[in-house]
C-alpha cells in the first residue's frame, strides 16, 4: 500500500512540474542537430531583462569580474547571468522517455556541493518549448544565493560529459536611468499612462527638468528647486508587468510609504506634490528584494514659506511698529514743546537728531537692505541687520530724554551704527583710544559723532567699491578730551559745501549745547581735501 500511494505521489509530482507555463519563462535552447544537449528556463517575473549569457573563460580571463567560478571548469562552458532566486529549471532537449536510459544529469553548488547527484531524467514536457520538441526532458526547480553559482552536466552511458551550463546568481538592484521633475502633476500623471513617455509627439508639461547624474549613491543628493515638488523617475530596465518593481519613501526618518509594488507604468515611478523636506527613495526588484538602490534628494521651501521669511516679517512689523510710535511721539512732543522753555527747546533739539539718525530715507535704506537680503536667500544676515537695526532703534528711544550718556556707550551705538552701514557698504573701519581716557567715567551727548560718521560713509565711500578706510581717533589732553573722524573719500569744498540735516543739524545741536553752558566748550572743526575729509570736535574742560 505505502508503495502505491509512493508512486502514486511521483505521477502527481512529475504531471505538475510538466504543467508549467513555460510562457512566463526565457529560455535558452541551442540547436544541436538532434543530439542531446541542455538547457535553461527562467521566469520572468515581469521583466524581460532576466538573464545575461557569456562563457565560462570570459570571466577568468577577465580577472575584474571576481566571480570566484571554480578555473577547473571548462572555459568554453556557456555561462548565465541570472537575476532571479525564484527557480530556474535545466531543459534537455532530444532526451525523451525512449532514451532516457542512456543519459544522465547532476546538479552541483559552487561546483563543490552536490544538490543532484548523477541520475535519470523522469520529467518530460507536454508541450513544445521553442525549438524543443514535445515530450523533452526537464529538471526540477534550482536556486542560489546572490554570489552563488549552479554547475549542470549531461552524460551519456559511456560516462562521457556531453552538455553543461553554468547559472551565476547575480546581484541586480534597480538603476535609475532618468529623472523628471515639474510643478505640474496632472501632466506627469497623464504621461505614465503612455508607452512613449517621452516621445517627440508628447504633450506640453509646462516648466520641467531633467536629471541624469548625481542619481545615485548614499553621498550623493540631488537639490531640487521648491517647484520641482512631482517627480517622475524611469528605471532602466525593460519591466512588463508594473508589479516587478517596488520602492519605499522616506522623509527625513520617517517612512511615508511602505514597501510595495509600483502603481505606475512598469518602468516609471511617479512622486506628486511633494513637500519640502530631505527624501529617500528606496527601489528594489520583487524577484531580488536584498538588493536595494537609493536614491536621496532635497525639495527645498520657497523663500516666503521659510521659517526666516516669517521671523523676518515679524521683525519687520516690529520695526514698523516702533516707528510708528517714535514718529507719533515725536510729534506730540513737538506740539509741547512750542510752549515751552529754553529747556524744552532742547529737548526739541534732541528729538530733531533722533529724527535725523532715524529719518525717513534712513528707515527706507535699512528696510530695502532687509528685503533684498530676503530675497537673495540670506535669512541670516537679515536676521542679522533686522536685530542690529531693532538693538539700535531701542538705544534710540531709550536716550532721547537723556543729556549726557558714558562715553562707553556712544562707542557702542556709534559701532552698532557702523555694523549696519557695512551691510550695505563694503569698507574697513578703526578705533583708536588714548589709554589713559576713562570711558566709562567720560560723558557726551548721546549720539553726536552718528551725523559725522553717516557723512563720511554716505559721501565718502560710496563710490570707492570697497576702499573705503574710516578711522577715529578720541585722545585726552589734560582736562580736555578731542575726537578725530577721519575718512580718504574724494574730499569736498568746504567754501560751496552744501551740508546735508544731519551735519546741519549737529552744529546747531552744538551751538545749543555751548549757549546753555555759557561758553564754548565743544568745538568743530572740518578740514577736507582731494585725499580725505578730518573733522574734530574738541572737549574743552571736560574731564
Amino acid at each position: 500500500m505505502k508503495k502505491l500511494l509512493l508512486i502514486s505521489a511521483l505521477i502527481i509530482s512529475t504531471r505538475a512540474y510538466s504543467q508549467l507555463d513555460w510562457s512566463n519563462y526565457s529560455t535558452s535552447i541551442e540547436n544541436t542537430q538532434g543530439k542531446p544537449a541542455m538547457g535553461i528556463a527562467i521566469p520572468y517575473n515581469g521583466n524581460y531583462h532576466n538573464f545575461d549569457r557569456n562563457v565560462v573563460g570570459i570571466v577568468h580571463w577577465n580577472a575584474g569580474n571576481k566571480l570566484g567560478i571554480d578555473t577547473a571548469l571548462d572555459a568554453r562552458t556557456p555561462l548565465f547571468f541570472v537575476y532571479d532566486t525564484a527557480g530556474v529549471y535545466f531543459l534537455l532537449p532530444n532526451v525523451n522517455k525512449k532514451n532516457a536510459r542512456d543519459y544522465e544529469f547532476t546538479v552541483l553548488l559552487n561546483n563543490r556541493s552536490v544538490i543532484t547527484p548523477w541520475g535519470q531524467v523522469d520529467r518530460f514536457t507536454e508541450a513544445s518549448i521553442g525549438s524543443m520538441e514535445a515530450g523533452s526532458g526537464f529538471s526540477g526547480s534550482y536556486r542560489a544565493g546572490i554570489g552563488q553559482y549552479l554547475v549542470a552536466h549531461l552524460r551519456n552511458r559511456a560516462g562521457h560529459i556531453i552538455s553543461s551550463r553554468v547559472i551565476y546568481f547575480k546581484r541586480n538592484a534597480p538603476e535609475i536611468q532618468l529623472l523628471s521633475t515639474a510643478d505640474n502633476a496632472r501632466a506627469f500623471a497623464n504621461l505614465v499612462k503612455h508607452e512613449d513617455h517621452f516621445s517627440d509627439a508628447r504633450q506640453d508639461m509646462g516648466w520641467h527638468r531633467q536629471y541624469t547624474s548625481r542619481l545615485a549613491g548614499d553621498a550623493a543628493r540631488l537639490q531640487l528647486a521648491h517647484n520641482e515638488n512631482n517627480v517622475l523617475v524611469q528605471i532602466q530596465a525593460k519591466i512588463y508587468r508594473k508589479e516587478a518593481l517596488e520602492y519605499a519613501l522616506y522623509k527625513e526618518n520617517t517612512e511615508i510609504r511602505k514597501w510595495a509594488a509600483n502603481e505606475q507604468a512598469n518602468s516609471y515611478i511617479l512622486l506628486q506634490n511633494l513637500a519640502p523636506g530631505n527624501y529617500r527613495l528606496l527601489t528594489r526588484f520583487t524577484r531580488q528584494p536584498e538588493s536595494v538602490s537609493t536614491l536621496r534628494f532635497s525639495l527645498a521651501a520657497a523663500w516666503y514659506r521659510t521659517t526666516g521669511f516669517y521671523a523676518a516679517i515679524l521683525f519687520f512689523l516690529a520695526v514698523t511698529a516702533a516707528c510708528w510710535y517714535f514718529l507719533a511721539k515725536y510729534r506730540k512732543q513737538k506740539r509741547e514743546s512750542v510752549l515751552a522753555n529754553k529747556k524744552a527747546e532742547q529737548s526739541m533739539e534732541a528729538l530733531q537728531n533722533i529724527h535725523a539718525l532715524l529719518n525717513p530715507h534712513f528707515t527706507f535704506n535699512a528696510l530695502s537692505s532687509i528685503q533684498g537680503l530676503v530675497n537673495k536667500g540670506a535669512i541670516d544676515a537679515a536676521s542679522t541687520y533686522l536685530s542690529s537695526f531693532g538693538a539700535l532703534l531701542r538705544e534710540t528711544l531709550k536716550e532721547s530724554k537723556t543729556e549726557h550718556i558714558p562715553l562707553t556707550k556712544e562707542l557702542e551705538n556709534l559701532q552698532l551704527y557702523i555694523s549696519l552701514e557695512q551691510l550695505r557698504y563694503n569698507f574697513t573701519y578703526d578705533l583708536a583710544v588714548d589709554a589713559e581716557l576713562d570711558v566709562f567715567a567720560a560723558v557726551i551727548p548721546p549720539f553726536l559723532l552718528q551725523p559725522f560718521v553717516e557723512n563720511a560713509i554716505k559721501h565718502g565711500f560710496s563710490k570707492m567699491n570697497g576702499q573705503g578706510v574710516l578711522k577715529i581717533g578720541i585722545q585726552q589732553h589734560e582736562n580736555d578730551m578731542l575726537v578725530k573722524i577721519a575718512d580718504n573719500g574724494p574730499g569736498f569744498n568746504a567754501a560751496t559745501l552744501q551740508e546735508g540735516y544731519g551735519l546741519s543739524l549737529s552744529r546747531k545741536r552744538i551751538s545749543l549745547q555751548n549757549r546753555e553752558y555759557g561758553e564754548e566748550l565743544i568745538g568743530l572743526q572740518l578740514n577736507s581735501t582731494n585725499e580725505g575729509t578730518t573733522i574734530i570736535l574738541s572737549f574743552k574742560n571736560w574731564l
